[in-house]
């Protein structure tokens, strides 16, 4: 499915963008935790308010994709794809 960018598609790109920085951020802070799981109080609460970050952009993001495949008729998974390739996404391998 080819997908002409518009103002929609760019709109879902920063989207997508913000929704990947703000993850990038909660997956740093987990890399931070040192084997045993443990964190100190600050840790903790990085990591909490990081995912609060994060889910603040990313809901937004699905709940938009979902209006503009349902508006425009179209595949709400091929539009997700389009949209990731677009922000720069490299595709998982399929495993046969």
């Amino acid at each position: 499915m080819e997908i002409e960018l518009s103002d929609y598609m760019n709109e879902l790109i920063g989207l997508q963008e913000a929704s990947d920085e703000a993850h990038a951020a909660v997956k740093r802070l987990q890399e931070e935790r040192d084997d045993s799981g443990h964190q100190t109080e600050e840790q903790r609460v990085a990591f909490r308010d990081a995912w609060e970050e994060w889910r603040e952009v990313w809901e937004p993001l699905q709940d938009t994709l979902t209006y503009y495949a349902e508006t425009m008729g179209l595949d709400r998974g091929e539009l997700e794809a389009a949209v990731q390739k677009a922000a720069g996404h490299v595709p998982l391998p399929v495993e046969d």
